[in-house]
Formats: C-alpha cells, structure tokens, sequence
C-alpha cells in the first residue's frame, strides 16, 4: 500500500472499547444551562452525572 493510504486510514481517535451511543434526549432549560455555561465538554459533564446516578441507586 502506498504511505499516504495507510496513514490516511489510521488519523484521528482511537477505536473505543466500549464507545459511547448517539440519541436525543430532553432537558429542562435550566438543567441545559448549567452545564453548558461550564463551557466545553458539557456533554461528557451530564454523561458522567447520569453514570454517578445510576451508580449509586444499582
């Protein structure tokens, strides 16, 4: 194979072992604007608020 092609198809992240599922799903507007008036990664933020949850009530 040539170089450019291989290199090509190994950029950007890393395969996840356990990667993470699109949806849609509806906040209260004050719940939204919590987290993303912390700025960059909010999602991330609420992913990790909802595991934490479902943590503690297993």
């Amino acid at each position: 194979m040539l170089p450019a092609i291989v290199a090509a198809q190994t950029r950007g992240r890393p395969k996840s072992d356990n990667p993470k599922v699109s949806t849609t799903i509806r906040l209260s507007p004050d719940v939204l604007d919590y987290f993303k008036n912390e700025g960059k990664g909010w999602q991330s933020r609420i992913d990790k608020a909802l595991k934490e949850y479902v943590d503690s009530h297993q």
